[in-house]
């Protein structure tokens, strides 16, 4: 698997709640890991370039990770109000994960961020990153580029007095 396959993988195992990783949310939970991780080590996880569309951060790459493997299947599902929606599944093993340590850290990090938003609270979240509130729509997101100046930006507002 390549490194995006281990991503989807990861948040496939240890997501608590399976049944909700649409591709939207799975989609949108790789580019939070993305941000987290362009403000934690000035990189991102993957070499994703996120456009910020109609729908917020989206790209195509992780439904085509998903298609292009054995190790994952795309359901047709119904949400909560009857709208269709498609779940992923991973049926590969945790042994072809090959992610580091701190990659695991970043990615934890996300999924407790995020495991007990409804999909609107968890859309509103994801709108409420920097890179959403401060770019227009369809532009590309340099999130290393953007996660420098959010960090400038918020030394400005909490200057380090001593």
């Amino acid at each position: 698997m390549n490194r995006l396959q281990s991503i989807i993988a990861y948040f496939c195992l240890i997501y608590p709640y399976p049944d909700e990783l649409s591709n939207s949310r799975l989609t949108k939970l790789v580019y939070l890991a993305d941000w987290v991780s362009a403000l934690a080590d000035d990189r991102q996880l993957t070499d994703i370039h996120w456009l910020f569309n109609h729908y917020g951060p989206y790209v195509d790459d992780v439904r085509e990770a998903v298609l292009y493997s054995h190790n994952f299947s795309l359901h047709n599902d119904q949400n909560v109000f009857g709208s269709s929606k498609n779940v992923i599944k991973f049926h590969g093993y945790n042994d072809e994960i090959r992610l580091s340590e701190r990659d695991k850290k970043i990615l934890n990090l996300v999924i407790e961020k995020t495991k007990g938003k409804y999909y609107n609270e968890f859309i509103d979240y994801v709108y409420s990153t920097y890179p959403v509130q401060s770019q227009n729509r369809y532009l590309n997101l340099d999130l290393v580029k953007l996660a420098n100046e959010y960090k400038h930006l918020e030394s400005l507002k909490s200057p380090n007095y001593w």
